[in-house]
Parts: structure tokens; sequence; C-alpha cells
């Protein structure tokens, strides 16, 4: 997409002062990364392009054009300022007036053309957009809620991205979190995968069992998911999503099991958590599963 717009926008881009003028003849390339973000309900543009040119400058009455190219390294989203690397196909004296004027008056005008781009970007792609639990289907379901109580704790925030399905493109967001248990490392191994333990501390029958490729249900099937790495008393790496996420989409989690000295430290990394079930995501961990874990065993 972004290669078509700058073909439309900057091919033909000119300027004319007295017998000199210059022009923008053909997008020779885009390379770089364009997307579409929704962070807390407002849609952002995030990117960073180099883009590269070719042009042609002539004096009037003259009968050969000087003709060159442009590289502008960085376009993105958080700079206004743009540095233009400009050659020529020609280096004579009388070359040199053209390719002055490409750089005085020709970049001015291309400048003009990023000045727009984040908006149009938007209004182009952004209309597609998907912002789960704003739809009539979204209703919370069981807990763990999508609405549950927020809960603060120290989270870090990364790993921000937009999925794209057949029928819908929404972005999504990464958490990490922490909490410590009063236990070894393989008492809370277990109480996070062995069926028999999972069912006390979630109050609710398991379905399915700790094994590489196994799936598994909680939570009377609000929870599922995939085991795709388990390393008893070490890790659990599992794909995981929430009944009224949409639909077919699953975040990665991923658990390490530190043993202190008299408890066990668990790390965990949360990607692909749709944008507007981020501050859900990490109540429904400390409610339904911290909490509820230390709630039940101690």
């Amino acid at each position: 997409w972004a290669k078509k717009y700058f073909d439309d926008k900057l091919v033909g881009t000119s300027a004319t002062v007295g017998e000199l003028s210059a022009e923008v003849t053909s997008v020779d390339s885009v390379t770089g990364d364009v997307d579409l973000n929704i962070r807390k309900g407002r849609l952002i543009a995030i990117y960073d392009v180099e883009i590269k040119l070719s042009w042609t400058a002539a004096r009037g009455g003259s009968e050969e054009a000087l003709t060159g190219t442009i590289t502008i390294p960085e376009v993105a989203h958080d700079t206004d300022s743009y540095v233009y690397d400009i050659s020529a196909s020609k280096s004579t004296k009388d070359a040199l007036p053209l390719k002055d004027f490409v750089r005085q008056k020709l970049t001015p005008e291309i400048g003009k053309k990023f000045e727009v781009f984040t908006e149009d970007l938007k209004q182009a792609n952004g209309t597609d957009m998907y912002i789960p639990g704003n739809g009539p289907n979204d209703a919370p379901a069981s807990a763990p809620a999508a609405s549950a109580p927020r809960q603060e704790r120290s989270v870090v925030e990364s790993d921000v991205g937009v999925v794209k399905t057949a029928n819908t493109t929404f972005s999504t967001v990464g958490i990490t979190q922490s909490a410590e248990f009063v236990c070894s490392a393989s008492d809370l191994y277990a109480t996070l995968t062995d069926p028999s333990r999972v069912a006390i501390w979630t109050r609710a029958p398991v379905d399915g069992k700790p094994a590489e490729g196994e799936t598994f249900k909680l939570f009377s099937g609000h929870i599922e998911g995939k085991y795709t790495k388990l390393v008893p008393g070490k890790a659990i790496e599992q794909t995981w999503r929430v009944a009224t996420w949409p639909a077919g989409h699953y975040s990665t989690v991923k658990m390490q099991l530190e043993q202190l000295s008299s408890s066990t430290k668990l790390s965990l990394k949360q990607t692909g958590v749709p944008f507007n079930e981020e501050d859900a995501t990490k109540a429904n961990w400390d409610r339904y599963y911290w909490n509820s874990i230390k709630g039940t065993f101690g």
C-alpha cells in the first residue's frame, strides 16, 4: 500500500522558478515498516521507511536535461525533518545549478507530501480496524471475565502488533507479570499443570492433560489453549485465549519458574493479547490464577 501511495503522491511533484524546473519522475523503492495500532481507543500510525526517487531538471531552452536520484533514508512517524541524499548523472559546471535547484526547491515540495502521510494512512486503512469488546456479542462471560476489575501490578508492556484475519484486523499487545509463591518450583509446576490440582484452585473441572501438543480448557471452557513446551519445575509454554476474544485468535504464554531459597518466583510473558483486553487479562492473571492459587494452597 505504501509503495502505491508514494507512487501516486510523489511522481509528478515539481518546482519551477524562472527558467529552472525539476520534477520527480519515479519512485524506485520504498523499504521499511508501515503499521497501524490501536492503543487506549486511539488509532496510531507507526512507520519508518527509506524512499528512493528519480528526478529530472532542466533550464529553459536547454536541449539536455539533468537526471539523478534522491534517497530519503528515514521517513518516520516521529520526525518531520528529512535528509535528502541527492546524486546527479553529471557533475559538470553546468549541472551544478540544476542539482542545487533540486535541493533547494524540489525537496521542500517532496516534504509537503510526507506531512499528510500519517492522516492518509489512517483514513485509508483504519476503517477496518476491529476494536474487541465494542460489539453487541461481546458481553462479559463468567469468570474469568473479560471485564474483571483492574488490580494494580508492576507490568511492563511490549510487543505491540497487528493481527489480520479473513474477517477482521485488530491490534495486540504484550504483557509481563511476576508473582512469588511459598513453595518449591516442582510444587508450583504441578499446581499449574496437574488437572487434579488445577481443578481445586479454578473450582471447575479441567479438560485436558499436561503434555506437549495437548489442548486444555479451564473455567468451564472460558479459557482454552494448547501446551507447546513443558519442562517440569522450570517452564510452561502454551497458547491461550479467552472465549470472548476474536474467533480463532490465541495469545502465547511463557512461564518461567525460578527456585529461590524459600520460595519460587514465577515470571510470565504473554504476547498477542487483543489491545482492548489488556487490562482485563492482567486482572484475570492476578485474580483467577495467582490470588486463587495462594488462597487455596497458601
